[in-house]
């Protein structure tokens, strides 16, 4: 027979409303954590951003932070991975309203150089920049996957672009390794001060290497463009 709330006692009941009670605060705490780490790390950079920093712009106490968080590190890889989800989402609504793998290749160079090129979202990538490589050695496997979100739809892009013919010549896993190296150069290079001057000129040279190396006929950016 199905279960139902019948099936429970009102101490199994008064329990399970009060575990959700909890959970509810305990995500809230999470989410004012994260944003006001955030904040922290834009106006000061990640080195000069502390626990006792984010908890003061946070309003909350020492024991709210340990209750979610083992340290530092820990709390910034959520920042990262919350920051990276929503790129993501950002991305795969972009290219879900494209006609075709042609299309949605351009639109995924466009998304990623637009994290260097774009003033506004160059300002948070650069706050990222800082912490990488150490959150990178501290928490390897995290990490690898929240770069990972960024490369699954150029990763779908060319295989569909395989299965349709538009991209012939492609070997999707190394290809997308590929492209995103090369546009992540162009992102770096950017908030460096050096690359490309613009994002049309960065992206035409990403496209310059994309292409050919796919079998993209010549006229898939212009297409692309319309």
């Amino acid at each position: 027979m199905p279960f139902s709330l019948s099936d429970m006692s009102l101490s199994e009941r008064t329990v399970d409303r009060s575990l959700e009670q909890q959970r509810a605060r305990y995500e809230r705490e999470v989410e004012t954590l994260v944003s006001a780490s955030l904040r922290v790390m834009r106006s000061g950079g990640y080195a000069a951003a502390t626990v006792a920093g984010v908890l003061e712009e946070a309003g909350l106490s020492t024991r709210a932070f340990y209750r979610h968080f083992h340290s530092k590190e820990e709390l910034f890889l959520a920042v990262f991975e919350r920051d990276s989800a929503d790129s993501s989402q950002r991305m795969q609504k972009r290219l879900d309203a494209l006609p075709d793998p042609s299309a949605r290749l351009v639109g995924w160079i466009e998304e990623v150089l637009s994290l260097g090129f774009d003033r506004r979202r160059a300002r948070r990538t650069r706050t990222f920049a800082s912490e990488a490589a150490i959150l990178r050695s501290l928490h390897p496997a995290e990490f690898a996957a929240i770069q990972r979100a960024l490369y699954e739809p150029l990763l779908a892009i060319l295989e569909a672009g395989k299965a349709d013919g538009s991209f012939p010549h492609t070997r999707p896993e190394e290809d997308a390794r590929s492209i995103h190296a090369v546009c992540w150069a162009l992102v770096e290079a950017r908030l460096s001060g050096a690359g490309p001057a613009d994002a049309e000129a960065a992206r035409a040279h990403a496209l310059r290497f994309s292409l050919p190396a796919l079998g993209a006929s010549t006229g898939s950016e212009s297409n692309a463009e319309g």
